[in-house]
């Protein structure tokens, strides 16, 4: 992979994806992960935000892969009170039509990623309830990456506890590497 453009809505999201390619052996240094982060860009950006730069990344990073520039788009936007589907089927409603080969994955945690990070750490949780506080620290997402990476790369199963968008999403998280 020549790059990786990372959008995103805030700094767990960043973490959680850049922990993962580490665990998959990307050099996640400048200029081969580009974080395009909402939350840095318009201090305190949101889904809407993401939703909306979609469409620009999306069409550069095709422009790109055309080029023969190996480049991966990875999105990721937390559901919020909306189904992962839901939210999804968001991203298509602009003028932009999908297409099977683009090099492209989207993350959707139900709730948020915070749930993510938690239900992969072990802890009980649900998808309707919100675990933003406390923050997870850094070494939690490290772990949480390691975990989700053990998941989707070798025999280990997801832990009993482990929620459904989680456990739905590990595809997707195996596609990036």
């Amino acid at each position: 992979m020549s790059q990786v453009i990372l959008l995103c809505e805030d700094d767990p999201q960043e973490r959680l994806v850049r922990c993962y390619l580490e665990q998959c052996g990307f050099n996640t240094a400048a200029p081969y992960l580009r974080p395009i982060n909402a939350s840095r860009m318009v201090h305190g950006g949101n889904v809407q935000w993401v939703l909306r730069e979609f469409p620009n990344q999306l069409q550069a990073c095709r422009k790109r892969h055309a080029a023969f520039a190996n480049t991966l788009l990875i999105v990721v936007a937390d559901a919020d009170d909306f189904a992962v589907k839901d939210r999804e089927r968001q991203f298509w409603e602009v003028p932009l039509e999908s297409n099977a080969d683009d090099p492209l994955v989207i993350l959707i945690p139900r709730r948020h990623v915070e749930t993510w990070i938690r239900s992969a750490l072990g802890d009980a949780v649900n998808e309707t309830d919100g675990y933003k506080t406390p923050k997870p620290g850094k070494s939690d997402i490290r772990l949480a990456a390691q975990r989700i990476h053990a998941w989707c790369h070798s025999q280990e199963e997801p832990v009993p506890g482990c929620v459904q968008s989680l456990r739905a999403a590990l595809p997707l998280w195996r596609r990036i590497g």
